[in-house]
């Protein structure tokens, strides 16, 4: 479930055993990192530099996305299914000082999570921080990858800013790439918002939003005020829908003074 719970190295070479985390003596709070529609807890490599040692940055391993005529060993097909999978490994886990950071898709799933958690009587998350992603109760806008090749959906990933250029050199990667963007995706578009039953979360709800983010609109972003009960903040950031990559100093300078500020 956990890809080496501390400090992913930046390095290309590093190793990501698969491992029960093991909390650092100097943490303080646990940062549990949700990846993006096509990423991978890759995505949040050298985190733990950035934010040091106080924070123990913990990338979240989701389970395989398939369509369900895939039949794929251990796969989920619906945000449902995700949302209950990754809900069940990361409940043993969630017992001390903890903090959620979600990254577009990964704002929902982590919403998702915190639902779930704090519905069955558990300690709710010191933080919510959400990146690029509208409120959760605001309708999703249509999948792009819709009728496109994969090589029209890596142009459209390296536009955002989600992937490196050297994909366009591996045809290997870049299918393997584009699939799990679409299984995502996929995935996503069967996110249905309750009607009822899911209340305002009893922590602080951080949203970070790139100014030139063409996919979240600054309204939907300022959507999550309803969903806590607690503090609200939004910080627009220079920068896209990968705003958290483009100005990596300003993204961790806020993320580490929301982080600072709790009360753990």
């Amino acid at each position: 479930m956990f890809h080496t719970a501390a400090n992913i190295p930046a390095g290309p070479a590093a190793g990501t055993a698969e491992s029960i985390p093991t909390k650092n003596g100097a943490a303080q709070l646990r940062l549990f990192c949700f990846h993006h529609a096509g990423g991978s807890p890759w995505s949040f490599s050298g985190w733990g530099q950035w934010l040091g040692r106080e924070v123990e940055v913990v990338p979240v391993s989701m389970p395989p996305r398939s369509a369900p005529a895939a039949r794929a060993p251990g796969a989920v097909s619906t945000m449902d299914a995700l949302v209950r999978e990754v809900t069940r490994q990361l409940t043993p886990f969630l017992d001390e000082p903890y903090a959620f950071y979600g990254h577009s898709m990964g704002s929902l799933v982590a919403y998702g999570v915190a639902q779930r958690h704090i519905a069955a009587g558990r300690r709710p998350p010191a933080a919510f921080v959400a990146g690029a992603h509208r409120a959760p109760h605001v309708q999703a806008a249509p999948d792009l990858t819709v009728g496109l090749s994969d090589r029209a959906v890596l142009e459209l990933l390296l536009g955002l800013g989600g992937a490196g250029r050297l994909l366009r050199e591996n045809p290997v990667r870049m299918r393997a790439v584009t699939a799990r963007l679409r299984e995502d995706l996929r995935v996503c578009a069967t996110y249905r918002h309750p009607t009822a039953g899911h209340r305002p979360l009893p922590c602080p709800v951080h949203v970070l939003l790139g100014r030139s983010d063409p996919l979240v609109p600054a309204a939907d972003a300022a959507a999550w005020r309803v969903h806590t009960s607690a503090r609200f903040t939004l910080r627009s950031l220079p920068g896209g829908h990968f705003f958290n990559r483009e100005h990596k100093d300003l993204f961790f300078a806020e993320l580490g003074r929301v982080l600072g500020d709790l009360d753990h």
